[in-house]
């Protein structure tokens, strides 16, 4: 075990930051998950120190104050921990383990879909929303449904225990819905078997086949649309509306998630560069960098997010005053807010709120800032 966990480390160490680097250029994911595995970890008496890589080490810790991290962050540390600990069910264990309702707005829908149809549906649509590191499918073959999961993000060591991690907690939400005597027809999973799968055998009670072409739940097809007892439409489209407006904000790309990072920030005066760069899994340098090969900057992002708040703030606020400006785009007083209109927008404070009432007047009025 030794002579594997320092393999490991020497691999993350030659690749550092480049690995991070690539890892941010595919997506993000939730924190949630990580956070709830390292307690898992305390609780099954593993010492990540000694059986995790530095970078996955440093990127855990990461996790302790980011929201967001490269997607491929979970999906490695599992991997990694499993042959660390020569624990071939490490993934299971975790799925069966954590809190359902513990991964973000997404979890919290599965309590109130009618069916397990509108369940895996409502996943599939805002899954990006949780992790980019998968996506899922329904096969229909005569009475059969299988729900496929695939990977989507590059690996070092490969994504055999989040696919069985994510199998099995698909497993347990269906569980929940119809019943805990619910069992598939059969697991499916495209990697080789372990020395040993009885853990998973006690799990998921049905068979599983190995070296498949695809990793997939296996089920009645009929399943998908039996009525679930724990069913509240009304719950389900209030969250679903929570996640609709989310998915309109959700960036897409590393300039738009810095941008997204700074506008949900900017109020709390923490849309700084090294608070922002800890959100999206990079060090200052390396965020800086990127952006430069985008052909712009941290604080041409920065001036351009306060420079929309102003516009907005003084197109909609009733009676706009410096005082709540300085406020909206991170300032601690209002002179500092009347510098920045100065010095960026090339006007003052009176020039906006006169355009402001000019415009209320005016409907049509062209915006203050194109």
């Amino acid at each position: 075990m030794t002579d594997r966990i320092g393999l490991l480390s020497n691999q993350w160490v030659n690749r550092g930051e480049t690995r991070l680097e690539m890892q941010q250029e595919i997506g993000l994911a939730h924190t949630s998950a990580m956070r709830q595995f390292v307690q898992f970890a305390v609780v099954a008496g593993i010492d990540l120190a000694k059986v995790c890589p530095p970078d996955l080490l440093a990127l855990m810790d990461r996790a302790k104050v980011a929201e967001w991290l490269p997607a491929s962050g979970h999906v490695d540390i599992l991997e990694a921990v499993s042959m660390g600990t020569g624990r071939p069910d490490l993934g299971v264990a975790f799925a069966m383990w954590c809190n359902m309702r513990g991964f973000g707005p997404v979890s919290l829908v599965w309590d109130h879909c009618a069916t397990l149809d509108e369940a895996i549906r409502m996943t599939r649509r805002y899954m990006h929303l949780e992790t980019a590191a998968m996506r899922s499918s329904t096969d229909i073959a005569g009475h059969e449904a299988a729900l496929r999961h695939v990977l989507t993000v590059p690996t070092q060591f490969g994504g055999s225990q989040f696919i069985e991690a994510t199998l099995a907690l698909q497993m347990r939400i269906t569980r929940s819905m119809l019943g805990e005597e619910w069992k598939p027809i059969r697991l499916e999973l495209a990697h080789r078997a372990p020395p040993s799968h009885r853990y998973h055998q006690a799990v998921f009670r049905c068979p599983i086949e190995f070296e498949s072409d695809r990793s997939a739940l296996v089920f009645r097809k009929s399943d998908l649309h039996r009525p679930s007892q724990r069913a509240n439409p009304v719950m389900r489209q209030f969250l679903e509306h929570q996640l609709a407006q989310a998915d309109s904000q959700w960036p897409g790309d590393l300039v738009q998630q810095v941008r997204y990072f700074i506008a949900t920030n900017l109020m709390e005066r923490c849309a700084n560069l090294p608070h922002v760069a800890r959100l999206a899994g990079l060090s200052p340098q390396s965020l800086q960098r990127r952006l430069a090969e985008r052909g712009t900057s941290f604080a041409v992002i920065l001036e351009e997010e306060r420079k929309r708040t102003a516009d907005e703030y003084f197109r909609t606020a009733r009676r706009p005053n410096l005082a709540e400006l300085s406020h909206r785009i991170g300032y601690t007083d209002a002179s500092a807010a009347s510098r920045f209109l100065r010095q960026h927008m090339a006007t003052g404070a009176r020039a906006l709120m006169a355009q402001s009432r000019h415009s209320r007047r005016h409907p049509s009025a062209d915006r203050l800032v194109s």
